[in-house]
């Protein structure tokens, strides 16, 4: 981890965020994957005033609702608490159409300041990275007086924009107004930074272009300075004097010529109609100041600054648009405006937010080759029904109409737009849907969340491969989507369901509280082999059922114990102690390779490429040697672990119940790092003793939040020497959200209790196990498989800790 302070506060962010900086009272982490932007974390002091813009009856609601209009068109896709500080913080996620992110959270202070945690990353990677958010936000710890550290941060702005100069007098050093853009009158281009020359090339990989994925034009100026040693606080150490500014623009157009205006504070846009990443320069300097398209340039005037603006380095870029280049049917019109000056022919893309709403139909009417259509109102000020116009647009492969609170009616001439690939209508009050528009021919993904429906015809599209149906009155859903072939994603979370078609649980994806899955669906859980379970003895899983257990836990005097004594659970725990050289067959080890049965090859699969490629192994387990420790294990064999890789921790778990003296030397194996799936490829193989103990809920249990120090102090003392052992079986697993019996229960089917942690495997220096940043895998099986050995349908689940 990291650590980044300010004034007021401190915060940790995983060790992945390559970029780490302070800025004034915030915290900025930033990491990248191929030279890409794959992430940001920012926490930070902000003031209760802040949010007086928004609507709310008190500041959490006003908050929420900020949320909603920090990145432009975003739909909620989970509200939820966590202790952070000793408080308990309020986080809203959402998603942009565009496949984004963003990670809101805040946390009061006193009545005038509160903290804030804004993080983003594609949402497809939302599973990796919003542990990592939790992660960070709730390492936040504050301190200081905010009054003054506010007021430092607001002079140092004013400074450093020229703000409130009016006691500045001739001769005295201050920060001048930052001059508009003028295009050179020798014609030249120019990238100047401080004292130090660039000489300048536009990215030959990465040109002047329109970025398919949102449309927004994309600018990259690299700059090369050729004294690059003679610059230490300008330039970093280590990219040999090489530097880019990489710029993302929207609502840029105007007969065909790129033109705006954009203000930069701490190298960030806060109308999000720009951005910006850079590389190259001193880890703390930032871009401050204006940057500028005209008539075929690029201009920047401002300066580099570093976190309290003591140190600025003036600015100059003045950069030739090839904009001959620019294929202007990708672009992405974001403003009426930009149509006045634009054919109508070309006009392919249109993302408008809060616009006239009269004005819509009219705009619309003419742009016949349009094939993607947004309509978004945050203001609550939409039209009153959907414009007719959008009748006559054949094209249309994508169509939103997002916030229409004034709309009660969806028109069945929805269905006429054949060429619809995706459609999404929410935020209206309109109870139900015509069945012709759900025979949309083309149709893929449908998204009719936040309206009032009430029911849903049971016919969809052949071609429909996600439905989203969150926050509407449905009661049930039609039996016959359970037959239909291509669905694969179903969400009717937040619904008032009274009943479910059999089978609807068995779509691949089906986003449903798991309350309603158990009382609504047949969760039956049918065992591995498919021909149901056997009865298992629960006690042999408690801690107090066990005396030397009972004795451990009788011995403690926390206030706690009467409430943790019932859930206590009969633990094994492995401590990694040696180097193992492979001269043992059949002990436990982890990382490294497994001593396999003769005439057992080492296990592969085939990728998504159609590669052969190897499992990871991660853990043999002896099963003799822990007998004397526990009751639920096979008395004899081996347990092996393995997974493809920590993106998709599919497990293979084998279990050998032969003769360990037979078995073949891991030195045998001639798996090497290239074969191994998972980019850590081979572990260091280490050996590991045991012992048994009374495992814990964590402290932030629900019954035991309330003392959190008490709790995690009676945790420790129950653990082996005090010391808590780096795997187990049948623990507890730290968690943000849910538990591990829980997850596999939303895969698997079945009921929590009847769920186990088979092996709990943490990050572990010794073997070199780092599990995204510093967290651990947990393999679960169902208890009656595991009675009867059966260990072909185990889950596996990763949490950053």
């Amino acid at each position: 981890m990291k650590t980044a302070s300010t004034e007021t506060l401190s915060v940790q962010f995983p060790d992945i965020y390559e970029s780490v900086r302070t800025i004034w009272e915030s915290a900025r982490g930033e990491h990248f994957e191929k030279d890409e932007y794959a992430s940001i974390i920012i926490v930070g002091l902000n003031e209760v005033s802040h949010f007086d813009k928004y609507k709310g009856k008190d500041l959490t609601e006003r908050f929420l609702n900020s949320c909603l209009e920090a990145r432009g068109i975003v739909n909620i896709v989970q509200d939820k608490t966590l202790p952070v500080a000793g408080a308990t913080s309020t986080i809203r996620i959402t998603q942009s159409e565009e496949g984004f992110l963003y990670y809101f959270g805040m946390v009061p202070v006193n009545s005038e300041f509160v903290y804030l945690i804004t993080a983003d990353c594609y949402a497809r990677e939302r599973s990796r990275y919003e542990p990592l958010f939790d992660e960070t936000w709730q390492s936040l710890q504050y301190f200081g007086n905010p009054w003054t550290a506010m007021k430092k941060q607001k002079d140092a702005l004013s400074a450093l924009f020229g703000e409130d100069d009016d006691d500045e007098t001739d001769g005295e050093a201050g920060t001048p107004e930052i001059p508009s853009f003028e295009i050179p009158a020798d014609g030249k281009e120019r990238f100047t930074v401080g004292d130090v020359t660039f000489q300048i090339s536009l990215d030959e990989d990465n040109p002047v272009h329109i970025y398919e994925l949102d449309g927004s034009l994309n600018i990259q100026i690299n700059g090369e300075a050729p004294d690059y040693e003679n610059h230490p606080d300008i330039l970093n150490d280590y990219e040999d004097g090489k530097v880019y500014l990489r710029f993302s623009f929207k609502q840029i157009y105007e007969a065909g010529v790129p033109t705006g205006q954009f203000t930069y504070q701490n190298s960030r846009d806060d109308t999000y109609i720009s951005s910006l990443w850079k590389s190259g320069f001193y880890y703390s300097l930032d871009l401050n100041g204006k940057v500028t398209l005209k008539e075929g340039w690029l201009g920047i005037e401002g300066y580099m600054a570093n976190t309290y603006g003591e140190e600025r380095y003036p600015i100059q870029v003045a950069v030739r648009i090839p904009q001959e280049a620019l294929d202007w049917s990708k672009y992405t019109f974001a403003k009426l405006e930009e149509l006045d000056t634009a054919p109508a022919t070309m006009v392919t893309r249109l993302s408008l937010t809060d616009p006239p709403a009269d004005a819509v139909d009219a705009a619309l009417r003419p742009l016949t080759e349009l094939e993607n259509l947004l309509v978004y109102f945050k203001n609550g000020k939409s039209f009153t029904e959907i414009p007719k116009a959008i009748r006559k647009l054949k094209r249309l492969k994508q169509l939103t109409l997002s916030g229409i609170g004034n709309v009660t009616h969806i028109p069945e001439w929805i269905g006429d737009l054949k060429a619809l690939e995706e459609l999404h209508i929410s935020g209206s009050k309109a109870e139900g849907m015509h069945p012709y528009i759900l025979q949309l021919p083309l149709l893929k993904r449908l998204y009719l969340h936040n309206n009032q429906l009430g029911s849903i015809a049971p016919g969809l599209p052949e071609t429909l491969e996600r439905l989203v149906l969150d926050n509407n009155q449905l009661s049930t859903v039609p039996a016959s989507w359970v037959t239909h072939k291509n669905l694969k994603s179903l969400n009717i979370q937040n619904n008032p369901l009274e009943h479910l078609p059999a089978g609807i649980e068995n779509i691949a994806r089906l986003d449903l509280e798991t309350e309603k899955k158990m009382a609504l669906l047949d969760y039956t859980y049918k065992g591995a082999d498919g021909k149901g379970t056997v009865t298992w003895n629960n006690s042999i899983y408690e801690a107090q059922q066990h005396p030397d257990l009972q004795q451990i836990l009788n011995a403690q005097t926390s206030a706690l114990l009467p409430t943790v004594q019932p859930q206590a659970r009969a633990a094994v725990g492995f401590y990694t102690v040696a180097e193992d050289d492979y001269a043992r067959t059949g002990q436990h080890r982890f990382g490294g390779l497994p001593d396999l049965p003769t005439g057992v090859g080492y296990p592969f699969f085939t990728t998504h490429d159609g590669e052969e490629k190897a499992w990871q192994f991660i853990a043999q387990i002896n099963c003799a040697d822990v007998a004397p420790l526990q009751q639920y294990l096979p008395r004899t064999g081996i347990l092996y672990f393995f997974i493809k890789d920590q993106e998709q921790s599919d497990p293979l778990v084998m279990y050998y119940d032969g003769d360990i003296a037979t078995l073949q030397s891991a030195r045998e194996l001639t798996i090497t790092e290239e074969d191994v799936y998972d980019q850590n490829g081979v572990y260091a193989p280490w050996m590991a003793d045991t012992a048994k103990y009374p495992s814990i809920p964590h402290a932030w249990n629900n019954e035991l939040e309330d003392d959190p120090d008490e709790a995690e102090a009676l945790k420790q003392a129950l653990y082996p020497n005090n010391t808590r052992p780096a795997h187990s079986i049948n623990s507890y697993v730290f968690k943000q959200h849910d538990n591990p019996e829980a997850e596999a229960v939303d895969k698997l089917k079945g009921k929590p209790e009847d769920w186990m942690v088979l092996l709990r495997v943490s990050s572990d220096n010794n073997p070199g196990f780092n599990f995204w940043d510093a967290g651990e895998i947990y393999f679960v099986i169902h208890k009656s498989d595991l009675a009867k050995k059966e260990f072909s349908n185990v889950y596996c689940g990763l949490e950053s800790s």
